[in-house]
């Protein structure tokens, strides 16, 4: 009899994460699809390669990054860039940078349509222009 009723516990376990993956899996296919995982995913990379080149650059400099993102949250912190939908978002894109002189930008940019990256006296000024 024992063993019925850990048959029964595993069929109960499989049927819960079968509907799980039958709910989850139109929205994940929809997200792909639309190619917002790729668009979240190149401007991450883009926006922290262009932090690195800016912390590159010797002189004083300004950068304007014109790519859409008003459907995102831009998040640059502790050497990492991370753009994602508002709330939980399990296909959000990160890319990491690495900063000069122990500069750590810390900073959220809520729906930017366009960033300005300003670099004055060594240090890193984000901007999001709505």
């Amino acid at each position: 009899m024992a063993k019925r009723g850990q048959l029964v516990f595993i069929a109960i376990i499989t049927l819960v994460v079968a509907l799980f993956v039958g709910v989850m899996y139109p929205k994940i296919a929809k997200a792909y699809a639309s190619g917002e995982v790729t668009l979240k995913v190149v401007a991450a990379k883009d926006i922290a390669l262009t932090i690195d080149a800016i912390y590159a650059y010797p002189y004083d400099i300004e950068v304007e990054y014109d790519v859409d993102l008003s459907k995102f949250v831009v998040e640059i912190s502790q050497n990492d860039v991370k753009v994602k939908k508002p709330g939980i978002d399990s296909t959000a894109g990160e890319y990491r940078f690495v900063s000069i002189g122990g500069d750590d930008p810390s900073t959220t940019l809520n729906n930017p349509k366009k960033i300005v990256f300003r670099k004055e006296n060594n240090e890193l000024i984000l901007i999001g222009i709505p």
